[in-house]
C-alpha cells in the first residue's frame, strides 16, 4: 500500500518522524525506543540512510510542502544535528511547513542543535525540577542538565515547549507546583502537564504503585490553576500555552488530521470520512531491513469513534459543522440519548460546538464511552 493511497487530497498532510534512539530507557517509558549503546555502531547511520530515502519517495509522491513536521523519539538529540538537518532537507524539499518541532531531552542539547534553522520550536523533556523525582523516574538528565537546557533554550530566543511529569511517588504537590514556576521562568510558551502512567511492562511497574486517585486530581487541579495564573491556556487535557503558542503538529493529532509517520513504530493516519491507520514494524533492525508495517482502513464508525476521542480532549471540543460535513449527521440528534444521561457540569452544548469543562476532563473516559454507548 502507498503511504497516501486513501489520501483526502484536499486536505493538509502532516509528517511525523520518529527518531528511536535514546542514552538509556527511562523507568516509566512504553514508547518503542532503543538504548543507543545496545544496537551496532553502523545503525543510527543505517537508519537516517533509509529515513532520509523513504522522506525523498513520500515527498516526491505528495509534490508540495507538508502542513506541520514534528521529529519525536526516543531523543532525536543522539542523532546529531548533522544528521537531522540532512532529513528535515529532504522533508522541505517543496517548501517549508507552517511549524517544524523537535523533541529533544535536556543532556543532548547543543548550539549546534539549537541553530537548525528549519527547527522552530524545541521540545524538551524536563519532567522536574526536582532531584529525588528525577530519580525516581529514572530520567537520565539531572536538575543541572535540565537548568542548562532551560537557559540555553531562554538565551537563543527559540520558541519552546517543556513537558512536566506530576503525581509522582513520593513527589509533594508544592513540588510540582514550583516545577510550573520555574520553566515558566525561564519563558516557555507552552507546558505539557500530565500525570505519570504505570505501563504494564516497564521497570516502573515491578518497583512502584501510583499514587490515590484523590492525591492525583489534587495534583492536577493544583497545576492546572497554578497554570492559569501563568497565563497558560488549558486548551488540550494535558497542555497549557500563552497566546499563540499552541503545538500546530499536536493539534493535526486531536483534530483526526491527515499525519505520515515515518520510523520504527511509527504511526500514519489519513483519509476524512474513512481514516486508514498505517504503523511501521515496531523495530529497529526491521525497519533498516524494509521489512513492511500494516494498514488497516477503518470504518465510518470507527473513524468516529477515533475523531470523538480525539476532539473532546480539547477546549474548544467537537465542531458541529465539522461533524456534519464528515460523518453525514446532526451531532446533537445522534448523541441527545446518552447526553441525556451526563452531568451538565461536565459539558459546554451550544448551537456550534460541544466541549467539555475542566471537570468533563477529569472524566473524560467515561464521557466517551458514554458517548460511544458503552456506558
Amino acid at each position: 500500500m502507498s503511504r497516501i493511497e486513501g489520501l483526502a487530497a484536499d486536505r493538509p498532510l502532516s509528517l511525523y518522524i520518529h527518531i528511536p534512539f535514546c542514552r538509556r530507557k527511562c523507568d516509566y517509558c512504553a514508547f518503542y525506543s532503543v538504548p543507543e549503546c545496545s544496537v551496532g555502531k553502523d545503525v543510527p547511520g543505517l537508519f537516517t540512510d533509509i529515513t532520509e530515502r523513504k522522506i525523498e519517495e513520500l515527498v516526491d509522491e505528495y509534490g508540495k510542502p507538508f502542513h506541520t513536521i514534528f521529529i519525536g523519539g526516543g531523543n532525536p538529540g543522539v542523532l546529531g544535528a548533522e544528521r537531522i538537518t540532512r532529513l528535515l532537507k529532504a522533508a522541505t524539499k517543496y517548501g517549508r511547513p507552517l511549524e517544524c518541532t523537535s523533541e529533544i531531552n535536556p543532556e543532548d542539547l547543543t548550539e549546534e542543535y539549537l541553530s537548525i534553522g528549519l527547527i522552530d520550536r524545541i521540545s524538551v523533556g524536563i519532567q522536574s525540577m526536582d532531584g529525588a523525582v528525577l530519580k525516581t523516574l529514572g530520567r537520565n538528565a539531572d536538575v543541572r542538565d535540565n537548568t542548562r537546557a532551560l537557559e540555553m533554550l531562554s538565551a537563543s530566543g527559540k520558541r519552546f515547549n517543556a513537558d512536566i511529569i506530576t503525581a509522582v511517588p513520593g513527589e509533594s504537590v508544592s513540588t510540582a507546583l514550583e516545577d510550573i514556576r520555574t520553566v515558566s521562568s525561564y519563558g516557555a510558551g507552552h507546558i505539557s502537564y500530565y500525570c505519570l502512567t504505570f505501563e504494564e511492562g516497564t521497570p516502573l511497574v515491578g518497583r512502584l504503585s501510583p499514587v490515590e486517585e484523590d492525591l492525583e486530581i489534587e495534583f492536577l487541579r493544583k497545576g492546572w490553576k497554578e497554570l492559569s495564573s501563568l497565563s497558560y491556556r488549558h486548551y488540550e487535557v494535558s497542555n497549557f500555552a500563552k497566546a499563540g503558542e499552541e503545538c500546530l503538529h499536536n493539534t493535526v493529532y486531536w483534530e483526526l488530521g491527515q499525519y505520515i509517520g515515518i520510523g520504527p513504530g511509527a504511526e500514519s493516519s489519513i483519509g476524512w470520512e474513512r481514516a486508514v491507520s498505517l504503523r511501521e514494524p515496531e523495530d529497529i533492525h526491521s525497519y533498516i531491513q524494509g521489512l513492511p508495517g500494516t494498514g488497516t482502513r477503518l470504518t465510518e464508525s470507527e473513524t468516529e469513534e477515533e475523531f470523538l476521542m480525539t476532539a473532546l480532549r480539547t477546549e474548544k471540543g467537537i465542531d458541529k459543522n465539522i461533524y456534519r460535513s464528515r460523518f453525514g449527521s446532526d451531532f446533537d440528534d445522534r448523541y441527545s440519548a446518552p447526553l441525556s444521561s451526563l452531568d451538565p457540569g461536565l459539558y459546554r452544548n451550544t448551537q456550534d460546538s460541544f466541549s467539555l469543562t475542566e471537570d468533563g476532563f477529569m472524566l473524560l473516559d467515561t464521557v466517551i464511552l458514554t458517548l460511544a454507548g458503552i456506558l
